[in-house]
């Protein structure tokens, strides 16, 4: 997940003339950088294509009695399930665009619209990136302070992430009730490489048959992290860590999937009609909620302020 960089002109060289005769060139090289840059699409499951959903935050993922020993001929009981408090998503959509003018088209500017796009995929990663945040920040997902910032002598981010590992593990109503769920998924900050460079406790592991994996010697982070799929996020809160079971911790809906248009004239007319520009739109549609908030854990203070 970092920042996107494209060249329209690397390998054999495109004009300006030509994308403007392709209109479905920049759409495509647009929906390409976007592919698999959403932290939503990773971490949420996907539940269908309603603007307004209905939901229930924490309900129990058990039934309300045990599975019965059934000898023959007896009466197979059936059992409910409890319920979590009432929630509503409602879905928002967010759209940008970009153009194409016939100064750019006749000076073959290709660098302006380069530039553009890379402005426009980045843009549109932003907007669902603090989208997820703010969802994440939901009180109900709970959370607890690092021993000790992770960029101090004393940080010990391998204990940390382990308590959280725990506290997703044993979330539930009691010592022998718990909820099954299993930590898999670890989303960093993007300024954490550094940090964990620092730090002791981190690369300790990296030794013998593992030595090639340390970050010290890649300099970025490994792709697992403590036997789960570590994700290093923009657009993050710098101080916090999130820990949680990916697929379980909520959901989204696409009621209008992300689209991008093929390049169009803004008017009739000759040369794009009367502002002389052609554009192309990119729009998306989306509902997220946190069903199972106890699913995650954030570890705070992990960074200085």
């Amino acid at each position: 997940m970092s920042p996107t960089q494209l060249s329209l002109t690397s390998g054999p060289q495109i004009s300006v003339r030509t994308l403007l005769q392709n209109p479905l060139m920049i759409p495509a090289r647009i929906l390409e950088l976007l592919d698999g840059q959403f932290i939503d699409d990773i971490l949420l499951r996907f539940e269908g294509n309603a603007s307004v959903v209905a939901f229930e935050e924490g309900a129990p993922v058990f039934l309300d009695g045990e599975v019965a020993d059934l000898v023959e001929f007896e009466e197979i009981p059936v059992l409910g399930t409890g319920f979590g408090l009432p929630r509503l998503a409602v879905a928002t959509k967010k759209g940008a665009g970009v153009r194409v003018s016939e100064d750019m088209k006749r000076e073959n500017n290709i660098g302006a619209i380069n530039k553009q796009i890379i402005a426009l995929t980045n843009s549109m990663i932003r907007a669902r990136f603090i989208a997820m945040r703010q969802l994440l920040l939901n009180p109900a997902i709970p959370s607890f302070p690092a021993a000790a910032a992770w960029d101090t002598v004393n940080g010990k981010p391998r204990r940390d992430i382990a308590l959280a590992q725990e506290m997703v593990g044993a979330a539930g109503t009691g010592q022998d009730d718990t909820f099954g769920y299993e930590a898999d998924t670890i989303v960093f900050p993007g300024s954490i490489t550094p940090v964990l460079l620092d730090n002791s406790d981190f690369l300790k592991v990296y030794g013998g048959n593992l030595a090639s994996e340390n970050i010290a010697y890649t300099g970025k982070l490994p792709q697992d992290v403590m036997d789960m799929a570590a994700l290093k996020a923009r657009f993050w809160p710098a101080d916090r860590v999130l820990v949680t079971q990916r697929k379980t911790l909520g959901f989204y809906t696409d009621p209008r999937p992300l689209e991008v248009t093929p390049m169009y004239p803004e008017g009739g007319g000759p040369n794009g009609g009367p502002t002389e520009s052609h554009r192309t739109d990119a729009t998306m549609k989306r509902t997220v909620g946190i069903d199972q908030p106890k699913a995650a854990v954030w570890i705070t203070g992990v960074k200085t302020p």
